[in-house]
């Protein structure tokens, strides 16, 4: 496959941290196209620098880098949401202003204080349909920010058995054996995890998969997940111990409307459908997995970040977190798409719009710091605009100390 490279240059606004750039990489999957957020930074002039954690220090530009695949694949929606997520990522610190919350900000206390007691709930349908996976179903056995407590052992689990636990959850939904997705270096998939096959898992929300090669194919494609040889599961990374990890605590996501609301996030490295699940239901909390992206999976020396697709409020994870259809409204046609990635000590958040869905969701989105936490920008999707960025471009906020979460109202 091959890849061409586009360099537009924008402007950003003076005494505001540039945002991190999103160069985009496209896959082909049988007929799934998909697409992934890469960060990169450079000054005025497009060399790299390296960025200040300081939100008001530096006046830096934006590159915005697209990576596209040859014209066999651009008809696909993933195309348009490659372009759309990189603008957003170049104008969305244009504000100046820094804001330090105080007191009166307790809504947003009081909101997050659920977070913990949400791990132990889900929908019925939800509870149906993983009811055959054990350890706490999608939402997991761990509490939040609780470390695994045993480290995963190659070659002692079978290829046909999942390893649930310690995090790791199964997509039962997907008839894949609970596996995310299941592919070799060929980019050749599977429905059951087989020799040859890096078998990909999904982990609890908040927390990220450890496991893929360091080499990858040279074809473009990524891989990930634990790989199958002999009948048995091994590590793809030998340097990462357990199977899953927790991100940085920096972000939630807050339902405070009546109905669940599933978030999906891509499978990456991997796959990259959006099937891995964030169920939060209604008044109730979930972390976000804000990767760190200094130490996490790269693409072609690329940092990567948290993609999430969010469907309408009342869709549930089994109908929501896959690849969905034209106009069908959700997974890669869901109403919403949010990032979140950590760098360089600032953590950056995003609203993004996907164009394959122009229509509002039924709720309204903001990005909202809690008590005493200091962000740069605002963001929010209220009745089908957006406030705080470019337009229809959408928006960023950088959470420079503390915490800032997705507020659904």
């Amino acid at each position: 496959m091959k890849y061409s490279t586009v360099l537009p240059l924008l402007a950003l606004a003076s005494n505001v941290l540039a945002a991190p750039v999103h160069e985009h990489h496209q896959h082909k999957r049988a007929v799934v196209y998909v697409t992934e957020t890469l960060v990169a930074w450079v000054d005025s002039n497009g060399n790299p620098v390296t960025p200040s954690t300081t939100a008001t220090s530096t006046t830096a530009a934006a590159v915005e880098t697209t990576s596209t695949a040859a014209a066999a694949t651009t008809t696909s929606a993933a195309a348009t949401i490659a372009s759309a997520e990189a603008k957003v990522q170049t104008t969305s610190t244009s504000s100046p202003s820094t804001t330090t919350l105080s007191t009166s900000t307790s809504s947003s206390s009081s909101s997050t204080s659920t977070s913990s007691t949400s791990s132990t709930s889900s929908t019925a349908a939800a509870a149906t349909t993983t009811s055959s996976s054990s350890s706490g179903g999608i939402n997991g056995d761990l509490s939040d920010f609780e470390s695994p407590s045993s480290d995963f052992e190659d070659g002692t689990i079978k290829c046909s058995d999942f390893p649930s636990g310690q995090g790791v959850i199964a997509l039962d939904w997907l008839d894949f054996g609970g596996w995310a997705s299941v592919m070799n270096e060929n980019g050749d998939t599977s429905s059951s995890c087989e020799d040859g096959y890096y078998c990909s898992y999904a982990c609890q929300a908040g927390m990220s998969k450890t496991q893929w090669p360091s080499e990858q194919p040279s074809n473009g494609i990524s891989v990930g997940g634990l790989y199958c040889k002999g009948g048995y599961l091994y590590k793809s990374n030998s340097d990462k111990s357990t199977l899953c990890e927790w991100g940085n605590d920096s972000s939630d996501a807050v339902n405070n409307i009546d109905e669940s609301i599933a978030l999906c996030r891509t499978d990456y490295p991997g796959s990259e459908n959006m099937v891995v699940p964030t169920l939060v239901e209604a008044g109730s909390s979930k972390p976000m997995s804000v990767v760190d992206e200094d130490s996490y999976y790269t693409w072609k020396g690329g940092k990567t970040s948290s993609q999430y697709y969010v469907n309408d409020a009342g869709v549930s994870v089994e109908k929501g977190c896959i690849w969905g259809t034209d106009g069908s409204g959700i997974g890669n046609w869901a109403p919403v798409v949010l990032g979140s990635g950590y760098t360089d000590g600032t953590t950056y958040l995003s609203i993004i719009p996907n164009p394959n869905n122009e229509n509002a969701p039924n709720y309204s989105v903001k990005i909202e710091a809690t008590e005493g936490s200091t962000i740069s920008g605002s963001c929010s999707y209220v009745d089908g605009v957006y406030n705080g960025g470019s337009g229809s471009d959408g928006c960023t906020v950088a959470v420079t100390s503390g915490k800032a979460n997705f507020v659904f109202y």
